[in-house]
């Protein structure tokens, strides 16, 4: 009798064992984390709201809290102006959904951000990219070389990332034809109507893109998404003639201690088959979130394990969410800039790192 006692009390202490709730250390307290994004109807501020939505089903103790703001400049202002009280606890910690194009410009506080210089800013991790190309028209215009003398399509003056920080790399530096091309600040829906209306030479197309890395550590597309502007370009019914970016143009244009951070991208022929015959070189930045270097590890390994584990959650919020890159990792940005938690987790997590850019 005493011997069967003794048998079910083993058992039932295994099973209390087994059920019981894991121990205090172990569990973790819920934590808010505020991601700010820009305006409703941008895609950052998709990528914030499906944040918000998918740490909430993961039944992460990581709270995402989607604020939306009326931009980026507000959005850094705010993190320099409020990091002590983050580090203190006095308010939620902050990330952003931004990108790596931008990394340089506010650790060092160069024009626009000369008055919010961010030395501590990190990337986090991966967000769906953006690679753009030109296209023209004029059967004439064979390369981006011979948009010397021609009218050519660009993102508004207030844009600068989007125009002249872009353009003049490219056009200037690489081309030597920044001073001989008429650009035209219309912006993407502008240029679009003035470029299906014979108003302009050749305009710049840009799409959302999955962007995935090749083991010499390049990037490629398989798959992509176009912006609603340039859809309306391709499916005019005009002939539309592609006028890529080749690689050594990227390379040479754009120098990390002046200009923004880009690259070339490689788009495969099957990512656009009604428009490609080949494979073509393109421009690519990286969307990403950003954070301080403050921002603590075990928050930034979990955002990195539901970002990771719950990637097709992502997509179901929103199409376009679809193109994140199926690796975590904040891609496309230097080294020096990724948040030290960020390789931890991947360790930890088992996930490896793709092959990082200096």
């Amino acid at each position: 009798m005493m011997k069967r006692f003794a048998i079910s009390l083993i058992v039932v202490l295994a099973l209390a064992f087994c059920l019981a709730p894991p121990a205090a250390a172990e569990q973790k307290k819920p934590v808010d984390v505020v991601i700010m994004t820009t305006p409703f109807g941008t895609g950052m501020y998709n990528v914030g709201a499906a944040f918000e939505q998918v740490f909430k089903k993961a039944g992460s103790w990581v709270h995402i809290k989607h604020q939306e703001t009326p931009g980026a400049m507000y959005m850094y202002k705010y993190m320099i102006q409020n990091l002590p009280k983050m580090k203190s606890g006095e308010v939620p910690q902050t990330i952003f959904a931004g990108g790596t194009g931008n990394l340089e410009y506010l650790a060092q506080g160069r024009q626009p951000f000369d008055k919010l210089k961010w030395p501590t800013v990190r990337s986090l991790v991966s967000n769906a990219g953006l690679v753009g190309f030109y296209v023209t028209m004029d059967p004439n215009i064979k390369s981006l070389k011979d948009l010397a003398g021609k009218r050519v399509g660009t993102a508004e003056r207030a844009r600068p990332f989007l125009g002249v920080l872009l353009d003049q790399p490219l056009f200037g530096n690489a081309l030597g034809i920044y001073d001989k091309i008429d650009f035209a600040p219309l912006g993407d829906v502008g240029a679009k109507d003035a470029f299906l209306n014979g108003k302009l030479d050749a305009v710049r197309v840009g799409f959302g893109a999955r962007m995935e890395v090749a083991e010499d550590g390049s990037f490629f597309i398989n798959v992509m998404a176009p912006a609603a502007p340039t859809m309306e370009i391709l499916s005019s019914g005009k002939k539309i003639l592609v006028l890529p970016i080749e690689r050594e143009w990227t390379e040479k244009g754009f120098d990390f201690s002046k200009d923004q951070i880009v690259y070339p991208a490689l788009i495969k022929q099957k990512a656009l088959p009604k428009i490609l015959k080949e494979d073509i070189w393109a421009r690519a930045g990286f969307m990403c979130l950003q954070c301080d270097a403050s921002l603590p590890d075990d928050i930034v390994e979990e955002i990195v394990r539901v970002r990771h584990e719950h990637r097709q959650d992502f997509g179901k919020y929103h199409a376009a969410l679809a193109l994140f890159p199926s690796t975590p990792y904040p891609i496309g940005g230097p080294r020096k800039f990724v948040h030290p938690g960020v390789i931890k987790a991947m360790n930890t997590l088992g996930l490896p790192i793709p092959r990082e850019r200096d």
